[in-house]
């Protein structure tokens, strides 16, 4: 989904003209030429003949189950075969990072990774997430309390996060097989596996890759990429949702969620070197935003204040990189002849996105919340105004299932647009 909603088939459009360019250069004996950068060292010849897919997953804690939604309706009305691998890249941040290992995991067949994850999303309760027991989550409420009234007396305090998520890392210990991830790296079924994080100290943001040997690294400001096997310890520090989840220790660094410092989602798929992007998000940029005018009789509680922020944060930063990539491809068609110094090439895009709000859709599921995180909740602000912010950490079957049923018919209602991107060479 493009800034006007429906321009990505366009990018068909796009692809013959650059062929069309291509072609011209062939039959004046010029060599083909792409930009400078990690991308031209896969060859010119394997570029020309088999493009590479990318799947860029964001993050939005519960709400990654919309994700699952479309990928398994891409399976099941035969968009994309089950038996196959079909990205090549798998990025994510957030609850993107927990569907990208899971997939990785699988990766030479879509379908068996989508199933392990429906099966999780569909089961998803909140304590397979974090504690949700009284004497838990009043341990934590407890230390709050403490040392904002007496930490100038006390001189001390202790971490700070609203929920355990030792129950989430246990999980992912436990369903996924990540041995599995070098098997498909080096039989060629998986390129690279990226999941991005948050040095909590430092602010800076990392990539922890799991590759192909030949994917080279690359550098960005404020950024560094790491290579390594992707553990349960690198999926829980991405979804680590600053003062609601606790950091997770790697190597002596602490880092958090990585959609913290990720403001241009779609950056590490190019720089692998990716030909298409296909990215889930998990918030419609078409839905009515209030009026700048609007008035209220009260200030925003902090349950309404911390919505607003999970929204920017996670959710914003991959509306406005597709919007940027699609700038960066009108250029390339105003030039397709691309310089060999030049670094603009063309790259498909396609995105998809809820037309739903979530928050609403929490609302109707909202008495499934456990009654001690009910009670902490409306600490930060009544029912109505802590909605948004349960969309994100309502992890219950029902509510799941409800976004895995709108990513399917999201999928539905633009099928002839997804299939065009898939099956275009």
């Amino acid at each position: 989904m493009f800034p006007s909603g429906r321009k990505s088939v366009g990018a068909l459009g796009g692809r013959r003209a650059l062929r069309a360019a291509r072609a011209r250069r062939a039959r004046d004996g010029d060599p083909p030429r792409f930009g400078t950068g990690p991308a031209s060292v896969r060859g010119i010849a394997d570029r020309e003949t088999r493009p590479t897919t990318a799947l860029v997953l964001s993050g939005g804690g519960a709400r990654g189950a919309y994700q699952i939604g479309v990928l398994g309706c891409l399976l099941d009305r035969g968009i994309l075969r089950p038996d196959r691998a079909h990205f090549e890249y798998l990025i994510g941040s957030s609850a993107g990072a927990l569907n990208a290992g899971a997939l990785a995991t699988e990766a030479d067949a879509l379908g068996r990774g989508v199933e392990v994850l429906r099966e999780i999303w569909g089961g998803i309760e909140p304590e397979h997430v974090f504690r949700t027991d009284l004497g838990s989550l009043g341990g934590i409420g407890f230390k709050w309390v403490r040392d904002l009234s007496f930490g100038g007396l006390l001189r001390s305090s202790a971490p700070k996060f609203l929920l355990d998520t030792a129950p989430l890392g246990e999980m992912l210990a436990e369903r996924l097989r990540y041995d599995r991830i070098e098997m498909h790296v080096r039989s060629g079924a998986l390129r690279a596996l990226a999941i991005l994080a948050t040095n909590l100290y430092t602010a800076d943001g990392i990539v922890f890759l799991q590759a192909h040997r030949e994917v080279p690294l690359w550098k960005r400001s404020r950024w560094s990429v790491e290579r390594t096997r992707i553990e349960p310890a690198h999926l829980l520090a991405s979804s680590a949702i600053p003062l609601f989840f606790p950091s997770v220790q790697i190597d002596g660094r602490h880092f958090g969620d990585g959609s913290v410092r990720n403001t241009t989602p779609l950056s590490p798929a190019i720089q692998l070197g990716a030909d298409r992007i296909f990215a889930i998000g998990v918030r419609s940029p078409e839905l009515a935003t209030e009026t700048s005018g609007a008035r209220h009789r009260h200030p925003p509680t902090v349950a309404q204040v911390a919505g607003t922020l999970l929204d920017a944060v996670m959710l914003d930063a991959l509306e406005v990189d597709v919007e940027h990539g699609q700038r960066v491809n009108s250029s390339v068609l105003r030039r397709p002849v691309v310089r060999e110094d030049g670094d603009l090439r063309w790259i498909d895009i396609l995105h998809v996105s809820p037309n739903y709000s979530f928050g609403q859709i929490a609302e109707e599921f909202s008495e499934e919340i456990p009654r001690a995180l009910r009670y902490l909740l409306r600490g930060l602000g009544d029912d109505e105004s802590t909605m948004e912010l349960l969309s994100y950490l309502l992890f219950d079957a029902a509510y799941c299932r409800r976004l895995m049923d709108i990513g399917a018919q999201d999928v539905i209602e633009r099928e002839p647009e997804i299939r065009a991107f898939f099956a275009a060479p």
